[in-house]
């Protein structure tokens, strides 16, 4: 006796099998074959059930309170805070000269952040004969310097637009190359924590020149010269 496939059955249930065929399989089913019989009822049933899912509207007051649970749960506190602001802790640019120094000679902008326990180390290295300039990081846990930190997310923004994006090497080292700009902030997702956002000094130093040390040393002289100047005139 011939017996019909699982798919030859569920097209029967969803009648959408050819006349003669369909024929064929009803007077299969008269011959008393209980296994074809026994696939066959499973998936009218089936079909039944289907049919009535589909009709089927919950009520207005089903769906307000729904929709209320899951705003309270929303409005709760979160598991992961969306961001946190790190803290400047060092600026290469803003430290005091040497006695006797003048100026400085490096072009790079060594920074330091923190975030908790969290130290995240940036150097700002301009290229030659080029804006752009390239961001070389680390991340380290002061409290636990063993922690891997490796493949965590970097990006490099400004405002909403994505510049670039990094990830952090076994060691929590990261590098971006970027075109020198204002505004433009470094995001890092720490794992099961806040991202910590570093709002990158503004604006970026192209030369220790450009220093506000530097600045207030030049204007510091310039004042002492006018000053000078005007007591020779009153001799």
């Amino acid at each position: 006796m011939r017996h019909y496939s699982l798919e030859k059955w569920v097209d029967f249930a969803r009648n959408v099998i050819g006349k003669d065929e369909r024929a064929e399989m009803q007077s299969h089913l008269e011959t008393g074959c209980a296994a074809c019989s026994k696939e066959l009822s499973m998936w009218q049933r089936l079909q039944q059930v289907a049919r009535r899912a589909s009709a089927y509207a919950p009520s207005e007051d089903a769906v307000r309170t729904v929709n209320a649970t899951f705003v309270n749960r929303s409005t709760g506190p979160s598991s992961r805070a969306k961001s946190q602001l790190a803290s400047l802790l060092f600026d290469s640019f803003r430290r005091p000269l040497l006695a006797g120094v003048r100026s400085s000679e490096s072009a790079s902008q060594q920074l330091l952040y923190g975030a908790g326990d969290y130290r995240i180390d940036v150097r700002i290295e301009p290229q030659m004969d080029s804006e752009k300039v390239v961001l070389i990081g680390q991340v380290l846990n002061s409290a636990n310097p063993n922690e891997r930190l490796s493949a965590m997310r970097v990006s490099l923004l400004r405002g909403r637009q994505l510049l670039a994006e990094s990830h952090t090497s076994d060691f929590g080292e990261f590098q971006i190359e970027c075109e020198l700009q204002s505004g433009i902030r470094l995001v890092v997702a720490l794992f099961d924590q806040a991202d910590v956002t570093l709002q990158l000094v503004d604006p970026l130093f192209t030369s220790a020149q450009d220093a506000p040390h530097i600045a207030d040393d030049n204007k510091l002289r310039k004042t002492s010269r006018i000053k000078k100047k005007g007591t020779r005139t009153k001799d």
